[in-house]
């Protein structure tokens, strides 16, 4: 019988790259291996013709020896060839077998690739895969990503998992959960799974660095006189003392109040914003005005 062609087998070009050829085989393996398919006969002889095709091209030292016409079941394959058509030519004596040892010596070369080929079956049937790993995305706000939280999701495989978010995390980081992505075949060790963590925007706060900024309006009467004004945080609303003669842009600092960090805890900062009366009262814009006959000042000549 004539050896298949192992990259036929395989479903591969033989121009394939080895990782192309690894990939076709941890494809094939995977589907078609006997601890995925107990009982299955049709899938057990497919897990073998795929194993043995892996075998002989599987590494570049083996590929080249099966390209080159090497390996011992190719070497059978032509012992056989020859030997049949030595028979066909009635060449055979018994002298030339007895003196030259030619059916003692391909009987024993078709013993000893038999047995090869046993080996390789059975060392391929047990033959373990690592599980591949599993990326999964969860989307948290900007408070529970500067703060810290925990969160339980469940996997499309029914299982669930504790998330525990840690404090600081930003759009973009993975969290790996060691042996929790597809099982291995066999002894193989299973992946991992990783959650990619998306940062939702937070109305009013923005993260800079281990900063959050906030704009906070105030009066003119405020940024005059100055003022005591409730200001809100991702933790709760403090009061922020607001000093006289504060102008819009100004940025006044709440300690303590930004994203917790492992070590420390970045600050709140407040950006004002001076906002006139959408309607100015008559008798305050006469007091203005003589107030600015008085006090008038050049803002255009601020640095």
């Amino acid at each position: 019988m004539r050896l298949s062609d192992p990259y036929s087998d395989l479903g591969v070009a033989s121009s394939a790259t080895q990782d192309e050829i690894k990939a076709a085989y941890r494809n094939i393996a995977k589907k078609y291996h006997p601890d995925l398919n107990p009982g299955n006969k049709t899938a057990e002889a497919k897990f073998k013709v795929v194993a043995a095709a892996y075998e002989r091209i599987g590494t570049d030292t083996a590929r080249a020896k099966f390209d080159r016409g090497e390996t011992p079941e190719q070497q059978q394959e032509q012992a056989q060839s020859y030997r049949d058509a030595q028979q066909e030519r009635g060449r055979y004596s018994n002298s030339y077998g007895r003196g030259m040892g030619g059916e003692e010596f391909f009987e024993g070369l078709f013993r000893s690739a038999g047995q090869g080929r046993t080996r390789h079956q059975s060392a391929n049937m047990s033959q373990d895969l690592s599980g591949e790993d599993r990326l999964y995305q969860m989307s948290v706000d900007l408070k529970d990503a500067a703060l810290g939280a925990e969160r339980e999701i469940t996997l499309p495989n029914g299982k669930t998992l504790q998330i525990k978010i840690p404090s600081g995390v930003e759009t973009g980081t993975k969290l790996r959960f060691k042996n929790q992505g597809t099982p291995g075949i066999g002894k193989g060790q299973a992946g991992d799974a990783y959650i990619e963590i998306t940062v939702r925007s937070l109305d009013g706060f923005t993260r800079v660095g281990s900063n959050i900024e906030t704009e906070l309006s105030i009066s003119f009467i405020e940024a005059l006189l100055g003022a005591e004004i409730k200001v809100p945080t991702i933790d709760a609303n403090v009061m922020l003392k607001i000093p006289p003669g504060v102008t819009t842009g100004s940025r006044l600092r709440v300690f303590g109040k930004g994203v917790a960090l492992k070590h420390s805890r970045g600050d709140q900062i407040v950006v004002l914003k001076v906002v006139m009366p959408l309607t100015p009262n008559s008798e305050l814009q006469e007091l203005i005005r003589g107030w600015g006959d008085k006090y008038s000042y050049n803002p255009r000549v601020y640095p």
